[in-house]
């Protein structure tokens, strides 16, 4: 089985994708095979910056239209349940806690690029860590 997000994709819009294949069965989800497709000439006029269709990566060519988005992404049952939680007084199963341990697991992946080596998790000095690229020492085009 796979799975991707647009954070792996470079694309038109928030790409969900999956597919399952067996011996005797197959299925395939892409979020952005919807049932509507818009295509934007360049002869379109308005200001920069200003786009049609959040999250693309350009203003022209062909873009797919997700009619129900919060469904499609999930949104209403992330608003939905925690909704619920605040009303039955309980926590969130995604909370503060877990922002706190993704963000940890990201500075540990900077500190380890940084120091070209693989590291324990969590490092001892990472309340103080700062990547090189967050004080601008990091440049794609040297750093290879």
């Amino acid at each position: 089985m796979e799975t991707t997000t647009s954070w792996a994709y470079v694309g038109a819009g928030l790409r969900l994708s999956m597919e399952v294949l067996g011996p005797e069965y197959s299925l395939a989800i892409n979020s952005l095979d919807t049932d509507m497709k818009i295509f934007l000439s360049r002869d379109i006029r308005g200001k920069e910056g200003e786009d049609l269709v959040e999250k693309q990566n350009a203003e022209v060519g062909l873009m797919p239209i997700v009619s129900n988005e919060e469904n499609a992404y999930g949104y209403d049952v992330e608003n939905r349940h925690m909704v619920q939680s605040f009303l039955n007084g309980k926590r969130p199963e995604e909370n503060f806690s877990d922002g706190v341990n993704v963000t940890e697991l990201l500075m540990t992946a900077y500190m380890s690029a940084d120091e070209e080596k693989t590291i324990k998790f969590p490092p001892d000095n990472l309340d103080n860590y700062i990547p090189k690229v967050a004080k601008g020492e990091w440049n794609p085009k040297l750093n290879k």
